[in-house]
């Protein structure tokens, strides 16, 4: 097995939950719980192939993608700010919608009840990056990728530089931790709110632009559960961009490992419970190694605390 060709698809492979997740993130930190990322991703899917075929440009299809993922995450923002739909219920209504009008729409106005391919000039193309051939191992790994791909990995950075360092970014922790403190503090909360699902609309229609074209097809309910995954991530690492930019590679790393080893005859039975048993070990693995290190320093500093009354009571 290449390590390089492993981590390069990778990285290929975790971009779309990359972006899904990081779209997510913004309904979290507004204190909503959207469970219908991978209706939104499916969406995203779907309007950037056949915005693609219909354009014949890849940049075209990405761009209607976006706007349509950011025009249906504020038709659920408004259900669920204004007629105070339950965002759960709301969210099983958007994943419901979004896998059956894509079949229907497959059928009745490209005749085809299964897949969508793109014709060749409208695939989206990979970036050659030339002082990145001059570096040894990293270089191969991150060249050669979509500009989706790129984004993706810049994403969570800009995502933690607006959360952390913005005038807008504390208003939408505010408001997400306590809503009336922020509308005691003068701060616009509903348009926080809409401005912050617009965001994550836009980045989950990004997400599953980037999952279509990378394939160059559309096929029905191709998610196939990054959504969910996205949101598995977000709930292990407490919606901090970063760490969930890291757990989103593991998940990637995972799926990339199962492609690689199914191709060489190892038992795909087994090979499809790594990903989940690399969850399992992204979520257990830090409480285990935290408790160890408190148990450390706590060991530690009564070793050193016995150690100073044993000096103070032998000098007495």
């Amino acid at each position: 097995m290449n390590i390089t060709d492993l981590l390069t698809i990778t990285l290929r492979l975790a971009a779309p939950t990359i972006l899904v997740a990081q779209g997510g993130l913004f309904s979290m930190r507004i204190d909503i719980f959207n469970l219908g990322l991978e209706g939104f991703m499916l969406m995203g899917c779907f309007t950037s192939i056949v915005g693609a075929y219909l354009t014949a440009n890849a940049y075209l299809g990405i761009l209607a993608a976006a706007l349509l993922g950011t025009l249906v995450m504020l038709v659920y923002a408004f259900f669920i700010f204004e007629l105070h739909v339950d965002p759960v219920v709301c969210a099983i209504a958007i994943i419901t919608i979004a896998s059956g009008l894509t079949r229907f729409l497959l059928v009745s106005w490209f005749k085809s009840s299964g897949r969508l391919y793109l014709p060749e000039g409208a695939a989206l193309s990979t970036i050659q990056i030339p002082f990145l051939n001059h570096l040894p191992f990293v270089g191969p790994i991150l060249n050669n990728h979509s500009i989706l791909v790129y984004f993706a990995l810049l994403v969570p950075f800009l995502v933690y530089f607006i959360l952390y360092k913005t005038n807008f970014g504390l208003s939408l922790r505010a408001v997400g931790m306590n809503q009336e403190a922020a509308v005691s503090a003068s701060i616009p909360v509903k348009r926080i709110q809409y401005l912050s699902m617009a965001i994550g609309g836009m980045l989950c229609g990004l997400g599953g632009a980037q999952l279509a074209m990378a394939s160059n097809l559309f096929n029905v309910g191709m998610t196939n559960g990054r959504g969910y995954t996205a949101i598995a991530a977000l709930i292990l690492t407490g919606s901090e961009p970063i760490r969930t930019f890291w757990a989103c590679l593991v998940f990637g790393f995972a799926e990339a490992l199962v492609l690689m080893l199914s191709g060489e005859g190892y038992p795909v039975q087994i090979l499809s419970m790594l990903p989940y048993v690399l969850a399992l070990m992204v979520a257990i693995l830090p409480p285990v190694v935290g408790k160890m290190m408190l148990r450390i320093r706590t060991a530690k500093t009564t070793g050193k605390l016995l150690q100073s009354t044993v000096i103070e009571t032998e000098n007495k």
